[in-house]
Protein backbone atom coordinates (compact mmCIF):
# COMPACT_ATOMS: atom_id res chain seq x y z
CA UNK A 1 0.00 0.00 0.00
CA UNK A 2 2.56 2.19 0.72
CA UNK A 3 4.76 1.32 -1.96
CA UNK A 4 1.64 1.91 -4.49
CA UNK A 5 1.44 5.67 -2.68
CA UNK A 6 4.57 6.19 -3.57
CA UNK A 7 4.65 5.32 -7.10
CA UNK A 8 1.33 7.40 -7.22
CA UNK A 9 3.14 10.66 -5.59
CA UNK A 10 6.44 10.28 -8.10
CA UNK A 11 4.09 9.43 -11.22
CA UNK A 12 2.35 13.53 -10.25
CA UNK A 13 5.67 14.94 -9.63
CA UNK A 14 7.17 13.76 -13.11
CA UNK A 15 4.06 14.59 -15.45
CA UNK A 16 4.78 17.85 -15.62
CA UNK A 17 8.58 17.11 -17.29
CA UNK A 18 6.39 14.74 -19.64
CA UNK A 19 4.29 17.32 -21.13
CA UNK A 20 6.79 20.18 -21.05
CA UNK A 21 7.81 19.48 -24.14
CA UNK A 22 3.72 19.96 -25.55
CA UNK A 23 3.41 23.71 -24.45
CA UNK A 24 5.17 25.54 -27.08
CA UNK A 25 5.05 25.42 -31.43
CA UNK A 26 8.45 24.04 -32.86
CA UNK A 27 9.55 24.12 -36.24
CA UNK A 28 11.05 20.98 -37.58
CA UNK A 29 13.26 21.29 -40.89
CA UNK A 30 11.79 18.06 -43.01
CA UNK A 31 13.04 16.27 -45.78
CA UNK A 32 10.40 15.79 -48.24
CA UNK A 33 8.58 12.57 -47.43
CA UNK A 34 9.17 11.14 -43.74
CA UNK A 35 12.87 12.32 -42.21
CA UNK A 36 13.28 15.03 -40.07
CA UNK A 37 16.35 16.41 -40.33
CA UNK A 38 16.30 18.73 -37.28
CA UNK A 39 14.00 20.32 -34.29
CA UNK A 40 14.05 24.07 -33.02
CA UNK A 41 12.06 25.26 -30.16
CA UNK A 42 12.02 28.88 -28.89
CA UNK A 43 15.67 30.13 -27.53
CA UNK A 44 17.34 27.93 -30.11
CA UNK A 45 19.82 29.18 -32.66
CA UNK A 46 18.89 29.59 -36.35
CA UNK A 47 20.54 30.51 -39.71
CA UNK A 48 18.73 30.76 -42.87
CA UNK A 49 19.00 32.91 -45.32
CA UNK A 50 15.41 35.00 -46.23
CA UNK A 51 14.02 35.10 -50.14
CA UNK A 52 15.51 37.88 -52.06
CA UNK A 53 18.52 37.93 -49.94
CA UNK A 54 22.49 36.37 -50.59
CA UNK A 55 23.47 36.96 -47.03
CA UNK A 56 22.90 34.20 -44.08
CA UNK A 57 21.23 35.94 -41.00
CA UNK A 58 22.20 34.14 -37.31
CA UNK A 59 19.82 35.13 -34.65
CA UNK A 60 17.76 33.08 -31.82
CA UNK A 61 14.05 31.99 -32.49
CA UNK A 62 12.22 34.23 -29.61
CA UNK A 63 8.59 32.64 -30.67
CA UNK A 64 7.05 30.20 -32.79
CA UNK A 65 3.41 31.18 -34.17
CA UNK A 66 1.54 29.35 -36.41
CA UNK A 67 3.43 30.01 -39.97
CA UNK A 68 5.85 32.62 -38.60
CA UNK A 69 9.07 32.36 -36.42
CA UNK A 70 10.47 35.46 -34.67
CA UNK A 71 13.55 36.48 -35.01
CA UNK A 72 15.27 39.47 -33.40
CA UNK A 73 12.14 41.17 -32.68
CA UNK A 74 10.43 40.52 -36.29
CA UNK A 75 8.23 38.07 -37.60
CA UNK A 76 9.69 35.63 -40.53
CA UNK A 77 6.96 33.93 -42.71
CA UNK A 78 8.37 30.52 -43.02
CA UNK A 79 7.21 30.63 -46.56
CA UNK A 80 9.85 33.77 -47.35
CA UNK A 81 13.08 31.38 -46.10
CA UNK A 82 14.95 29.85 -48.98
CA UNK A 83 17.64 27.79 -47.08
CA UNK A 84 18.60 26.93 -43.57
CA UNK A 85 22.13 26.59 -42.70
CA UNK A 86 23.32 24.08 -40.64
CA UNK A 87 26.89 24.41 -38.51
CA UNK A 88 27.75 20.88 -38.35
CA UNK A 89 29.61 20.28 -35.03
CA UNK A 90 30.59 16.84 -34.70
CA UNK A 91 34.03 16.81 -36.77
CA UNK A 92 36.42 19.79 -37.48
CA UNK A 93 36.56 19.57 -41.63
CA UNK A 94 38.37 22.71 -41.19
CA UNK A 95 41.09 22.04 -39.28
CA UNK A 96 41.60 18.47 -40.68
CA UNK A 97 41.37 20.05 -43.95
CA UNK A 98 44.56 22.25 -42.69
CA UNK A 99 46.07 19.65 -41.27
CA UNK A 100 45.97 18.02 -44.78
CA UNK A 101 47.24 21.14 -46.27
CA UNK A 102 50.28 21.03 -44.38
CA UNK A 103 50.76 17.25 -44.56
CA UNK A 104 51.23 17.57 -48.24
CA UNK A 105 54.61 19.01 -48.30
CA UNK A 106 55.68 17.08 -45.01
CA UNK A 107 54.78 14.17 -47.46
CA UNK A 108 56.99 15.41 -50.15
CA UNK A 109 59.65 16.11 -47.78
CA UNK A 110 59.83 12.75 -45.94
CA UNK A 111 59.92 11.13 -49.12
CA UNK A 112 62.83 12.75 -50.30
CA UNK A 113 65.10 12.36 -46.77
CA UNK A 114 63.71 8.73 -46.97
CA UNK A 115 65.52 8.15 -50.60
CA UNK A 116 68.58 10.45 -49.43
CA UNK A 117 69.38 7.62 -46.77
CA UNK A 118 68.58 4.96 -48.83
CA UNK A 119 70.88 5.84 -51.76
CA UNK A 120 73.45 7.31 -49.25
CA UNK A 121 76.20 4.29 -50.18
CA UNK A 122 75.41 4.30 -54.21
CA UNK A 123 76.79 8.14 -54.95
CA UNK A 124 73.60 9.99 -55.55
CA UNK A 125 73.74 13.61 -54.97
CA UNK A 126 70.92 15.40 -53.12
CA UNK A 127 70.64 17.81 -55.80
CA UNK A 128 69.36 14.46 -58.14
CA UNK A 129 66.75 13.42 -55.59
CA UNK A 130 63.49 14.29 -57.36
CA UNK A 131 60.49 13.11 -55.56
CA UNK A 132 58.84 9.67 -57.51
CA UNK A 133 55.59 9.73 -59.14
CA UNK A 134 53.49 8.01 -56.36
CA UNK A 135 55.07 10.23 -54.59
CA UNK A 136 53.82 13.47 -55.90
CA UNK A 137 50.55 11.63 -56.75
CA UNK A 138 49.78 10.78 -52.88
CA UNK A 139 50.78 15.08 -51.92
CA UNK A 140 48.56 16.30 -54.80
CA UNK A 141 45.44 13.65 -53.34
CA UNK A 142 46.71 15.01 -49.60
CA UNK A 143 46.75 18.89 -51.13
CA UNK A 144 43.47 17.90 -52.95
CA UNK A 145 41.35 16.92 -49.98
CA UNK A 146 42.56 18.99 -47.67
CA UNK A 147 41.80 22.22 -50.03
CA UNK A 148 37.71 20.33 -50.20
CA UNK A 149 37.33 19.14 -46.71
CA UNK A 150 36.20 22.92 -45.11
CA UNK A 151 33.29 22.92 -47.28
CA UNK A 152 31.32 19.93 -45.54
CA UNK A 153 31.51 22.47 -42.15
CA UNK A 154 28.54 24.31 -43.39
CA UNK A 155 25.60 22.40 -44.69
CA UNK A 156 22.47 24.69 -46.85
CA UNK A 157 19.17 23.07 -46.67
CA UNK A 158 17.57 24.50 -50.13
CA UNK A 159 14.24 24.70 -49.22
CA UNK A 160 11.64 23.94 -52.16
CA UNK A 161 11.56 20.14 -53.64
CA UNK A 162 13.59 18.05 -51.34
CA UNK A 163 13.62 20.12 -47.74
CA UNK A 164 10.69 22.10 -46.18
CA UNK A 165 9.95 23.58 -42.86
CA UNK A 166 6.82 22.63 -40.92
CA UNK A 167 5.35 24.09 -37.65
CA UNK A 168 4.11 21.37 -34.80
CA UNK A 169 1.50 23.18 -33.01
CA UNK A 170 0.83 22.41 -29.46
CA UNK A 171 -2.74 21.52 -28.03
CA UNK A 172 -4.02 25.40 -27.43
CA UNK A 173 -5.98 23.38 -24.62
CA UNK A 174 -2.41 23.20 -22.70
CA UNK A 175 -2.01 26.88 -22.67
CA UNK A 176 -4.80 27.72 -20.85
Amino acid sequence: MLLTGLTVLAGLFLLPVAVSGQVENHLILKKNGYLNKQHFLAGDPITFIREGNNYPEESYIQGIGTDFIIVSGKEVPINKITFVIRYRTGFNFVGSGKALMIASPGYLVIGAVNELFHHRYTGIKASDLVPTVSNLIVAGVLLTTGAILPSFQVRKYHLGRKFSLKIVQSDPALNR
